[in-house]
């Protein structure tokens, strides 16, 4: 892992921050948002890149999980598609590692996860959670800090692959409202996505002191729809349309065209935040604060599964003719509240210098130790339904029952009792996390090296919860009634059945954890950081981290900095006990007329099921890190940095493949016992490596006193590599005890490769700003390299065939213009030459991209946004 970093350090360029705004008036004592400069950035042991609430809402977008994926060059926010509740809550990553080795913090406080388990549509990392990044209005955000030196021993050691701090305004402001309305203009496709968003901020001072900044924020989002027509038979065999490259060139069924969705959902969300801070000392300089924040978010999504087709043994003609498209109607809604009492200096802990300098204080602290006493609670809760659907084995009927029960005669003890319908409730899945959380820390003088030594010391203590909530009967009943052509009906809602009672339950687990930090400047050129972490699991024990960091001045310009960690993430509870199986039938092959009973479906590690396919108890995943960088500032007005970084994660955390009974002899030989056709679990899979490098400079140049010109460039190469024995991805995979020389059943090398080269190892960022007086003028672009995906694998001397996916690059636009004092009008677009990846034309041409694209597949967005305030 050295070798590689060196390799990697040897080569060029660590993702510098975008520009700050101008600084705003704010109360004395506070710190102003927007203010943090190049040059304070420079002076941390880590590689912190940062982005002003500017550089997030002049992006154009209305979702910050798409603002980030556009303005840093290492996150990768996929447009999951046909992927059940993942639609809604799509998975964020960093580094091309998993979802949930990203730490979220909201003002420096840990971010509960959402309740989603991307099971079908977690790409690289299926049954990862993540935090929603779609839950935070873009207005409440006063900057936000990526950290990227691998594990945090404060917050907690799984930040394997960084840590995400988004902050919240906190100043007495005027009234602001914005309202900004967006429209999809494709070329090759019908314009649609209309998309309109309103927010509000108001920061009010309340007595002499105090602060309570608040922001509302409503939009709304029309679907968008790239999918090709169905060119297969629909009502009657023989009617199928005439269909070349998606398009309907002769009709022959009465079907609307396309019949799928490929694209994004409807969507209508709503958000409210609040941050408090009230100073108990009247005094200028050091005092006590009381201080909260927090939020409230619901947001309903409806996304779309496979459409079933009228002559499919699946659909009942008499309810839906021309067949059906089902369609998740998910509400999700997250609760956070975060309240505390802290001891602070000029401003507040690390308000000066980020969460990349964690216990520093303010100047003239050397004298008394500073605290934080804080306790903190979130939820985040999905409820779905599913609509515009049935359920097959309760019959054609949706006024009365007419489903005969197992014993196939209507009017029977067995009989279910329960009509047909058309919507269904599915279940609800709860994530929740309450923290209590002790900080200190104070400057020490100690006579020894360049200066005082900062130490900081902790203590938490952290409840986790997960809940799952099961689906209304009619959701995942059999009723046995015949398909429409007589044979055995599936049971349940289509696409998605509800969760079994079997399934539902509700679990814990609480941990301890203490956390200790000392900076110590040992020379004016040198300092030196250490820091460990102790935190003890109910469920797999005790686990020790640390970090060593050093920070070299190399001259009055140049920074060189280093660290290495390590990090440990506790499998999630979801992880642990998620399951959702749905039962059904198939005919007996012994006894013709005949049917057997049987499940298949994603089962807890516990479950026999599983525990028969080798499934075990899952182990903690463990990590290294190692980085190294620079940082440089040969003028005022440039500054660049280079960082390299590599992380191995052991004992990766991954949902199964789906082990299927006929395909394999020993698969079947394993499920004998059981009435499984197929099985899916979660298991510490594989090994990794990341490995990469972050890059960028951002170069002001003077053009008078009344204008301003700004460029920021930013880079990304980054890879992640299976450590696969003697690099054959097809035998990758950990050895499972049951399955032994199939293991690779488990996750194979499609899902290796897939791991290793669906998203781009390149990408990069362009940005320039001109400013003269009223009017601002920014240009963009954004460079997505290429992707590849695995067709079939390689057999001795014949090689793999993979289908490559072309390097593009976007180009965006805005133009803001300030009317008055108080009113500020932009216009902008988003691709503007409507790039779209490369086609693919999957499933007959159904699906014309993948949805692994980084680049997303929408088209031309373009927008106008009016701000008054």
């Amino acid at each position: 892992m050295t070798r590689t970093l060196l390799l990697a350090g040897a080569a060029t360029i660590s993702a510098a921050a975008p520009f700050v705004a101008e600084a705003q008036s704010s109360p004395p004592g506070r710190v102003p948002p927007d203010t943090l400069a190049p040059e304070v950035r420079e002076e941390r042991d880590a590689s912190v890149e940062t982005l002003s609430r500017a550089d997030i809402i002049e992006a154009g977008q209305a979702e910050l999980a798409a603002a980030l994926n556009e303005l840093l060059p290492s996150a990768y926010f996929p447009r999951r598609q046909v992927a059940d509740l993942t639609s809604g809550v799509r998975p964020f990553g960093l580094r091309g590692l998993s979802p949930d080795h990203t730490l979220v913090l909201l003002n420096g406080k840990r971010r509960h996860a959402t309740a989603v388990v991307h099971t079908p549509g977690g790409g690289a990392f299926p049954g990862a959670s993540g935090v929603d990044m779609n839950a935070f209005p873009l207005h409440a955000i006063d900057r936000l800090e990526v950290v990227r030196d691998g594990g945090a021993t404060r917050h907690g050691s799984d930040a394997i692959a960084g840590v995400i701090d988004l902050r919240l305004r906190n100043t007495v402001s005027a009234p602001e409202f914005i309202a900004s309305v967006g429209h999809h203009f494709p070329d090759e496709w019908d314009d649609d996505g209309l998309r309109y968003d309103f927010s509000g901020n108001w920061g009010l001072g309340i007595g002499r002191a105090a602060v309570l900044n608040l922001t509302g924020a409503f939009s709304q989002r029309e679907p968008t729809n790239r999918a090709g027509a169905d060119g297969r038979d629909q009502v009657l065999p023989g009617d199928a349309d005439f269909v070349d490259g998606g398009v309907v060139i002769r009709k022959h069924n009465e079907v609307a065209q396309p019949n799928h969705l490929w694209g994004d959902g409807e969507s209508s969300n709503f958000m409210l935040f609040a941050n408090f801070e009230l100073p108990l000392s009247a005094r200028a300089g050091p005092g006590a604060e009381l201080y909260a924040f927090g939020g409230y978010s619901r947001r309903r999504e409806r996304n779309a599964g496979f459409f079933v087709r009228s002559m499919d043994d699946r659909n009942w003609p008499g309810i839906h003719p021309l067949g059906f498209l089902p369609r998740f109607d998910s509400d999700t809604r997250d609760v956070s509240l975060v309240t505390g009492l802290r001891r602070v200096g000029d401003g507040r802990p690390g308000a000066g210098s980020g969460t990349g300098s964690r216990y520093r204080s303010e100047p003239g602290f050397e004298g008394g130790w500073n605290w934080d006493l804080n306790a903190q609670y979130g939820s985040n809760r999905l409820d779905n339904d599913l609509f515009d659907t049935l359920n097959p084995s309760l019959g054609p009927c949706l006024e009365s029952a007419c489903a005969p029960g197992a014993d196939g005669v209507l009017g029977t003890a067995d009989d279910p009792g329960i009509p047909n319908r058309t919507r269904f409730s599915t279940g609800s899945l709860e994530n929740r996390q309450f923290l209590a959380n002790a900080d200190v820390w104070r400057r020490i003088e100690t006579g020894l090296g360049a200066g005082p030594v900062s130490l900081g010391l902790g203590a938490t203590f952290r409840l986790d919860g997960y809940r799952i909530l099961a689906g209304e009967h009619a959701s995942r009943i059999d009723g046995f009634h015949p398909t429409q052509s007589g044979g055995v009906a599936a049971a349940g809602s289509q696409r998605f059945t509800g969760f079994r009672p079997e399934e539902s339950g509700s679990w814990r687990r609480s941990s301890f954890s203490l956390h200790g930090e000392v900076d110590a400047p040992l020379a004016s050129q040198l300092l030196i950081s250490a820091a460990g972490r102790y935190e003890r699991f109910g469920d797999v024990g005790g686990i020790l981290n640390g970090k060593l960091a050093l920070r070299v001045a190399l001259s009055r310009i140049a920074v060189f900095r280093a660290s290495v960690s390590t990090g440990f993430r506790p499998p999630a509870l979801s992880q642990s006990h998620y399951g959702h199986v749905a039962a059904g039938r198939r005919e007996d092959p012994d006894e013709p007329g005949a049917s057997l009973g049987f499940e298949a479906g994603t089962f807890p590690v516990e479950a026999p099921a599983a525990r028969a396919v080798g499934a075990s108890p899952l182990r903690g995943e463990r990590s290294r890190s190692v980085s190294a960088g620079f940082a440089l500032a040969p003028t005022d007005d440039l500054h660049v940095s280079v960082d390299g970084y590599a992380t191995d994660v052991d004992d990766a955390i991954l949902l199964s493949n789906p082990l299927v009974r006929g395909v394999s002899g020993l698969v079947d030989l394993l499920l004998a016992d059981l009435a499984v056709e197929s099985v899916r679990f979660f298991s510490n899979a594989i090994d990794l490596r990341s490995y990469g490098i972050d890059a960028g400079a951002t170069w002001r140049p003077r053009v008078g006193n009344a204008s301003h010109l700004e460029f920021s460039a930013s880079a990304h190469w980054g890879q992640v590599r299976g450590r696969c024995p003697d690099d054959d991805i097809a035998a990758c995979v950990k050895e499972n005890e049951a399955l032994r020389d199939e293991s690779y059943r488990i996750y194979d090398g499609f899902d290796v490769f897939f791991l290793e080269e669906g998203r781009p190892d390149w990408r990069g960022v362009f940005r320039t700003k001109f400013t003269s007086g009223a009017f601002e003028f920014g240009l963009g672009a954004n460079y997505f390299g290429a992707q590849e995906e695995l067709r079939a694998l390689g057999v001795g001397e014949h090689p793999h065939r993979i289908r490559r996916h072309d390097p593009k690059v976007l180009f965006d636009a805005g133009v803001h213009v300030d009317l008055t004092g108080r009113w500020r009008f932009s216009v902008g677009g988003e691709n503007l030459f409507d790039s779209f990846p490369t086609r693919v034309d999957t499933f007959g041409g159904i699906f014309p991209y993948r949805s692994f694209s980084a680049m997303g597949f929408n088209g031309r967005y373009l927008y106008a946004r009016l701000q008054v305030s």
